[in-house]
């Protein structure tokens, strides 16, 4: 019995200090002043959309003092929305620490392909499938989408066609930047007047029809064996078309 009530005079005491402890930090950190603003830009494949200048511009945009502000005054919410509206941020975390720093850490969105429409309007598609503008600061080097394409970056697919179309080449794509050759040799794509997708290689002078990204693996690994085959026999540059759309087969057509 004895031992059970000092037990219970030990925790309660225990709780009595965690209270006032907590009291104390949490009255500290309200009083707490801001003194510095820490922001970090993670570059994700060298990518430079943003940078940390232009972060600090847009929170002090928002007219609120930052440093030299209490911290529980500092609106991290608002800050952290204003960043997520910049069509180059993917995400962004904002909080202060007790020892009065604003923390912001920012990531940037990826692009996968640059697209060209019909119009010459030039947009960005990244890497969750979405539509992102072009930097007046930064360009990425990424595969270009040309030809048969109406889609334009403010506005919604106005048919079924073009948003398979769009879908279509985003699944392409991101096939290809997963294959280290193909990543390296394919600059830009084009879509036919069918709305089959060719490339046009870094290396080579034949086109490559893909038609529709279906059976890509297959495709690609007859792509790959014709193409060994073509640079040992020195043969790499006498096709003006490979056409790999067909299953099983690779159809070629010479230049005369």
């Amino acid at each position: 019995m004895k031992n059970n009530i000092k037990h219970i005079i030990l925790w309660s005491g225990t709780l009595v200090i965690a209270l006032v402890l907590f009291g104390f930090a949490s009255s500290s950190h309200k009083s707490a002043v801001c003194w510095k603003m820490d922001i970090e830009v993670e570059h994700l494949s060298g990518l430079y959309f943003i940078d940390n200048t232009s972060i600090e511009e847009r929170i002090l945009d928002l007219g609120d003092p930052i440093v030299g502000s209490k911290l529980e005054a500092i609106r991290v919410d608002k800050i952290r929305q204003r960043l997520i509206d910049l069509p180059s941020v993917k995400s962004a975390e904002v909080y202060h620490t007790v020892d009065g720093i604003l923390k912001v850490n920012v990531t940037q969105r990826t692009p996968l392909f640059r697209v060209i429409n019909a119009e010459g309007e030039s947009y960005y598609v990244d890497t969750d499938g979405g539509r992102m503008p072009l930097s007046q600061h930064y360009t990425a080097r990424v595969p270009v989408l040309t030809g048969n394409i109406t889609t334009p970056y403010a506005e919604a697919a106005s048919s079924t066609e073009e948003v398979t179309l769009l879908a279509e080449a985003y699944e392409l794509i991101q096939f290809i930047e997963n294959d280290g050759l193909w990543s390296a040799q394919t600059e830009h794509i084009v879509v036919d007047s069918n709305n089959e997708f060719e490339l046009i290689p870094r290396v080579g002078s034949a086109r490559i029809l893909i038609g529709k990204p279906t059976e890509l693996p297959e495709k690609f690994k007859r792509l790959k064996a014709f193409y060994l085959e073509m640079a040992h026999n020195n043969n790499i540059n006498k096709y003006k078309r490979i056409n790999v759309k067909y299953r099983d087969q690779v159809v070629c057509e010479r230049y005369f």
